[in-house]
């Protein structure tokens, strides 16, 4: 490893503005190569000559480092100590050292860089012995897992895709051809379309609502509060909520009227209600928690579950327990 570092900083310094001082001597002649250790003594010498052209005259700079960019040119290759060759290219090494103006700043700088890294590269370098631990760690039931299925679609949701992309195709190629026309039919088809589902639902729930009032209508003159509150527990035990409020609240009107407090009347409003009991602060505030329970739901349509409709029973007790 330690021949692949000197090619790795060889490879570097060729590219690197080096510059020297006296030009060092050079074994190298005519293309030889020369020992690796001889090349870092090459290295060395140029910078101390770098270093020393600091105090010297720009005329004295300029003819050392071209007799430095000579010298250099000579160094093609170098030897390493298994024999083996490696090419240096020293082109743009020579170039720099021959612009003007100098940096010799610069210079020493990279060259002594240089030097720190091959003084610095570590001698113990990684082998495969090193990957052994790594493998072993990498074994462990953790680190594995099973490649993840690939997703099989059901044959009736892939005969649905294909429908739809197929009807996709159809759409987009009659727009081709006859413009605008089929998508804005298909757009009023639909939107009759939702208007009859719509409208259908409607009158489904009107027509609920009504069936509910006339029979409350037909029942709640000839109720007592007790029949009332009964008809609730039926209805809760029956999970229709929404109507067992609306007996609790009614239950709670009848006890009133019952005990004449106030006067029960199908035409009366809530409000009449809390008015005719004003002057009895604590049962206006229990009857105003019933009634307002009972607007949320029944003409707010607010969803009523369970817990609800107990909090509701404990409103309406709340309000028989004043009256007692």
């Amino acid at each position: 490893m330690r021949p692949l570092l000197a090619a790795w900083l060889i490879a570097l310094f060729s590219l690197t503005s080096l510059s020297a001082a006296p030009p060092p001597a050079f074994s190298a002649q005519d293309g030889t190569p020369i020992p690796l250790e001889e090349y870092w003594q090459i290295v060395r010498d140029t910078r101390d000559a770098v270093l020393n052209m600091e105090s010297k005259s720009e005329t004295e700079v300029r003819q050392e480092l071209n007799a430095l960019a000579v010298q250099w040119d000579q160094v093609v290759a170098v030897e390493l100590p298994d024999h083996s060759v490696i090419q240096i290219e020293s082109a743009y090494l020579t170039t720099e050292l021959r612009t003007d103006p100098p940096g010799l700043d610069r210079l020493a700088n990279l060259l002594g860089a240089l030097l720190q890294a091959h003084q610095e590269y570590p001698q113990g370098l990684f082998t495969l012995e090193d990957i052994a631990p790594l493998q072993e760690i990498l074994a462990r039931p953790e680190f594995q897992w099973e490649e993840s299925q690939p997703l099989v679609i059901p044959n009736w949701l892939d005969r649905i895709l294909n429908w739809l992309d197929q009807l996709t195709n159809r759409v987009v190629n009659a727009t081709l051809q006859y413009g605008r026309i089929p998508l804005i039919i298909m757009a009023v088809l639909l939107f009759l379309l939702s208007l009859f589902f719509i409208s259908r639902s409607l009158s489904r729930s009107l027509v609920q609502e009504t069936q509910l009032d006339v029979e409350g209508s037909e029942s709640d003159d000839l109720m007592t509060s007790k029949g009332a509150f009964k008809r609730a527990e039926n209805l809760s035990m029956q999970g229709d909520y929404r109507n067992a409020i609306r007996y609790l609240y009614l239950s709670s009107l009848l006890v009133l009227d019952e005990q004449g407090v106030m006067r029960y009347d199908r035409s009366r409003t809530n409000r009449e209600y809390l008015r005719s009991v004003s002057s009895r602060p604590e049962l206006a505030k229990p009857l105003r928690d019933v009634i307002e329970v009972f607007d949320r739901t029944w003409y707010g349509f607010e969803d009523v579950d369970e817990n609800t409709y107990q909090s509701y029973v404990e409103h309406v007790e709340e309000l028989r327990e004043k009256k007692e």
